[in-house]
């Protein structure tokens, strides 16, 4: 199993827009955008090295710590850091000094040359976990920053690679517990896990315990792969996507018969009941067409993603973003316009605020364009109670901004969101067309 594209996210944004820009202008312009409030700060690049040099290549966002401090991202650039790793690196950017830090080194300090693109950070930032090639097979590494130790969080040799590695891990706010995708048949003694099949895993790193998360009903293995976890910032509830049609019964409460589905399914799995649900519902509470990606909130309780909807005038694919309360089942659609006869787009990666008051995408709508030509993925936050919707990312000069935004991350209390970007004016002075790593803060944070 080989690590998956470092660009995906990147072009995946880059062919959505240029969809856009082609059919913007057949879509009739009704109302203005929404304005950022006047209460945020400018906009600031994150992925800097020796004395504030831009980065030279392309850098991706990856997480912010809670409190808002230290900033995770990858990057090919090479000016970063002294040593920076041959072509991909991770890196955790100091907002309060200004120091930038490779945090995908070796336990002896080594900068490491094989890296996956999915990485994660604790709440307080002291801990890094990503997928790295060390003895000819992908593991999950943990970097604890304060004592500067990498340690192994999957072990494998180069004899067993032939199971495959270990790989797309995310950590909970207070570093316990980590998630991981892997096909490897071993991670847990006499669990049920059927060969070549990519499986979903969780493990405390206080017990050492190692658990199976995308199990069958009445324990059988699942029939079909499940990956891209995530975990909530308690650390109780796991998201994935998965082909399996086994992880519920047939008739779950009504609302579908899963063997019958064709497509990816975004499940939630409480870690302390064991219980797992559908994430991923179309308003109608069916299980939709999703993207094979989910957030969820600190507490676990909302998950956002997005599903497939009508195309867009040409033809165009697009996706609409939607939020589930895993509690009650109650699916809100997040649009950045009120008209319903507005066509909207939205990516998966949304990032919502611990007190689950706000979220943050990325997206638009056809009465949010400027003029024809110029359908954008902005980035928004949007009030889960009241729906107001704030437009956090214009060019340097106020007008509107010629790329797009993508993958946000939020601090706990929604007054910094980091995200990447590849307009060329979005700074003073352009910042060239490559995508590239930027926060955004509220004046009195």
């Amino acid at each position: 199993m080989e690590p998956k594209n470092r660009t995906t996210r990147a072009r995946r944004l880059a062919r959505a827009a240029a969809g856009l820009l082609a059919v913007a202008a057949a879509v009739t312009v009704t109302a203005a955008p929404a304005q950022a409030a006047p209460a945020w700060g400018p906009i600031t690049q994150v992925d800097l090295g020796v004395d504030g040099a831009r980065a030279n290549q392309q850098s991706m966002s990856l997480g912010i710590s809670g409190n808002g401090r230290y900033a995770l991202f990858s990057s090919s650039a090479t000016n970063l850091v002294a040593d920076a790793s041959p072509g991909f690196g991770l890196y955790v950017r100091d907002l309060r000094t200004g120091r930038t830090e490779l945090v995908s080194r070796a336990d002896d300090g080594t900068a490491l040359t094989s890296i996956a693109e999915e990485a994660g950070i604790s709440g307080d930032g002291r801990y890094i976990v990503f997928s790295a090639e060390m003895n000819g097979v992908f593991n999950v590494y943990v970097r604890d920053r304060v004592k500067g130790r990498t340690s192994a969080v999957t072990n494998a040799t180069a004899s067993g690679a032939s199971e495959g590695g270990s790989y797309e891990p995310a950590i909970s706010a207070d570093g316990r517990r980590i998630v991981f995708m892997s096909a490897r048949t071993d991670l847990v003694p006499g669990a049920p896990v059927a060969p070549n099949t990519r499986n979903v895993y969780v493990i405390d790193r206080v017990t050492g315990a190692t658990r199976l998360v995308s199990v069958g009903v009445d324990g059988q293995a699942a029939n079909g792969d499940s990956e891209h976890p995530t975990i909530s910032g308690d650390g109780r509830t796991v998201g994935f996507t998965s082909k399996a049609r086994n992880l519920l019964p047939e008739t779950d409460g009504g609302t579908a018969d899963l063997a019958r589905l064709r497509f990816t399914t975004l499940y939630a799995t409480n870690l302390d009941s064991g219980t797992t649900v559908v994430a991923g519902l179309d308003p109608d509470g069916t299980p939709g067409a999703a993207a094979p990606t989910l957030r969820l909130s600190p507490d676990g309780r909302y998950a956002a993603y997005a599903l497939s909807a009508p195309p867009l005038p040409g033809g165009k694919a697009r996706t609409e973003l939607f939020v589930n309360d895993l509690r009650t089942n109650r699916v809100q659609s997040i649009r950045t316009s009120a008209n319903p006869d507005a066509i909207c787009w939205g990516e998966p990666s949304a990032a919502i605020t611990a007190d689950d008051r706000w979220i943050y995408f990325s997206g638009g709508c056809s009465d949010t364009v400027i003029r024809a030509g110029q359908a954008r993925f902005d980035l928004y936050r949007q009030d889960l109670r009241t729906g107001r919707t704030e437009l956090l990312t214009t060019a340097s000069d106020g007008t509107p901004k010629d790329g797009a935004a993508g993958d946000p991350f939020v601090t706990d209390n929604g007054r910094t969101v980091l995200f990447g970007d590849n307009s060329s004016n979005l700074l003073q002075g352009g910042t060239g067309s490559d995508w590239q790593v930027y926060i955004r803060s509220l004046k009195n944070s």
